[in-house]
């Protein structure tokens, strides 16, 4: 399949970088969002957020959330609280479902459209890729925000290698069209083989792939894999 990248976004708690433009600040990036729900976020949450409003959403424009481990922190904190008092917040716990932080965008841009929250393991990615060329067989654009969390020290290990040393997200505008504003093609094709040398799936190096000079990365768990070429 072939994806037209018309904007993109990178945002983590120690850098930012965008590839047209600078992007604002994360501060002044929320800023629109209403007090209750930015209190709602977690830092992972607010960078997602801030992300999203830097693409700027159009009026109906499909939107895909793909993320391998959603706001784990949140999920982890409540096991937490059970483990020492055998009580959970309601609302910490509607907010840790693996949509919530697409959820609480759509409560903040007043969108009642549907939207899509994928997970694909260590190719979450390629999940992500998959629905947004769906979608785009009926709109002309579609919004992918990419995140993962930090792993909680107690369940850290080799296999989740999705997560980053800090909270990172990744958000672009995709068309099935090039226009004025392409910054660059994508084209995400399916691996014959996969081979255990080849896992990957870390946001970090995906982040690599996107603002460095590669122009081809592998996206595989080592049994199924996809291959993306930039041009």
């Amino acid at each position: 399949m072939l994806l037209f990248v018309d904007d993109f976004v990178v945002r983590t708690l120690s850098r930012e970088a965008h590839l047209a433009k600078k992007g604002a600040e994360l501060n002044a990036a929320t800023a629109g969002a209403p007090a209750m729900l930015r209190r709602r976020l977690t830092p992972l949450g607010k960078l997602a957020v801030s992300a999203i409003a830097e693409l700027k959403p159009q009026e109906n424009e499909p939107m895909v959330f793909a993320s391998s481990w959603g706001d784990l922190a949140r999920s982890f904190a409540l096991l937490e609280s059970l483990c020492s008092s055998a009580e959970m917040s309601p609302a910490a716990f509607a907010l840790s479902v693996h949509n919530a932080i697409g959820a609480t965008t759509a409560i903040w841009l007043k969108d009642r459209s549907a939207h899509k929250a994928v997970c694909g393991g260590k190719t979450t990615a390629s999940a992500g890729f998959i629905e947004c060329a769906l979608a785009l067989r009926k709109a002309p654009s579609v919004l992918l925000a990419r995140y993962e969390p930090v792993m909680p020290e107690a369940w850290q290990n080799p296999d989740a290698a999705e997560c980053s040393s800090e909270p990172a997200v990744w958000a672009m505008r995709l068309t099935a069209q090039k226009t004025p504003v392409t910054i660059f093609e994508l084209a995400v094709s399916r691996l014959s083989a996969a081979s255990e040398a080849d896992k990957s799936g870390s946001i970090a190096a995906e982040i690599d792939f996107f603002l460095g000079e590669m122009q081809t990365y592998v996206d595989t768990d080592g049994k199924r894999g996809w291959l993306w070429k930039k041009a």
